[in-house]
């Protein structure tokens, strides 16, 4: 499975401050206390999104979910065009996005996008998050000539913002390089993703979460040359450095597990193959909250596995649970 990467642009909102002087005290009072009111949703918000960040990056997501929607109306006091109301439109994509909900996440992506641009202009760095993030959607869903369109704007945007060679723009890049592996321009798709790793890397280490994703797709792209010998290094850092992260028990750890699978799958080491999916869907159903489409996946190539080896019946009970989960996720 291929990974995109969603920003999220979780800007502090500063606090209100009144300075004050004996003199002018008592004809200052009244306006401390209307100050005062005003910054009491302001620090609201900021604490129910950095809960609910918390929240969606352990994969808690309904409770991520809760703690954006109370966000959202802390933000309905500042105005339909504030920024705060953006951001929480995108915080509430991002909890989407991450479960596989593609049309709820493109709704509130494309609704953060208006509000950005009317209160922002077109060329602002809030504005190319949202456009990143929907060319992840679109890139997900198979729209390719949109997914790219999106992707080149957003990093228009960034290079203007940020500078050409910014570490945030390793995400577009990444981006790119999914579309260009999905239309079959590999050594495009290959350059992209050593861009982007060489700018997180050079940025924060080899061992940053952030590049797992990318470390992922690398290998997933060598595995499709079918040269594995390159690729299950790049999928074994992924997984050491999830597992830092998050633990043994997260979707994400799941994840890459089940990319090893396919990977010893393709190499006809059915042992191996069979040990990495038990690994993946424990992993999965261990955590706080299953990415059911993961699991879905996971089962599904668990099955072929399974029935290639002989093992009919059981096959036929993974297969049966995967096209449950299939159903329950697609309607």
């Amino acid at each position: 499975m291929i990974e995109g990467r969603a920003l999220l642009m979780n800007r502090s909102v500063p606090a209100w401050g009144v300075r004050m002087t004996l003199l002018l005290a008592w004809l200052l009072v009244s306006l401390f206390a209307s100050i005062q009111a005003e910054a009491e949703p302001t620090d609201r918000w900021q604490q129910l999104t950095d809960e609910g960040t918390a929240a969606r990056e352990q994969a808690r997501y309904r409770e991520a979910e809760q703690m954006f929607l109370a966000a959202g109306r802390e933000a309905e006091q500042f105005g339909a065009t504030d920024t705060r109301v953006a951001a929480t439109f995108n915080n509430l994509g991002l909890v989407f996005h991450e479960q596989g909900q593609y049309a709820r996440a493109k709704s509130y992506y494309e609704q953060a996008l208006a509000v950005w641009e009317q209160a922002l202009g077109n060329e602002h760095a809030d504005v190319a998050t949202a456009l990143h993030n929907l060319a992840e959607i679109y890139q997900q869903e198979g729209d390719l000539e949109q997914a790219e369109a999106y992707y080149l704007r957003s990093l228009t945007i960034g290079e203007q913002v940020l500078g050409a060679g910014h570490s945030q723009l390793a995400f577009g890049y990444n981006g790119l390089g999914l579309v260009y592996r999905k239309q079959g321009h590999l050594l495009q798709a290959e350059a992209r993703f050593h861009l982007a790793l060489a700018l997180l890397e050079r940025r924060d280490g080899s061992e940053s979460a952030d590049t797992a994703p990318i470390l992922n797709n690398l290998a997933s792209l060598y595995k499709e040359k079918e040269l594995y010998a390159f690729a299950e290094p790049l999928y074994q850092r992924a997984l050491g450095i999830r597992r830092a992260r998050y633990g043994d028990t997260h979707p994400a750890v799941a994840l890459s597990l089940n990319n090893l699978a396919n990977l010893y799958h393709a190499q006809g080491l059915s042992e191996r193959a069979d040990l990495h999916y038990r690994e993946a869907l424990a992993s999965n159903e261990r955590a706080k909250e299953p990415a059911e489409p993961l699991m879905g996946s996971i089962l599904g190539n668990w099955a072929l596995l399974t029935h290639e080896r002989g093992l009919v019946e059981e096959a036929k009970i993974l297969y049966e649970r995967a096209l449950v989960i299939q159903q329950q996720t697609l309607g």
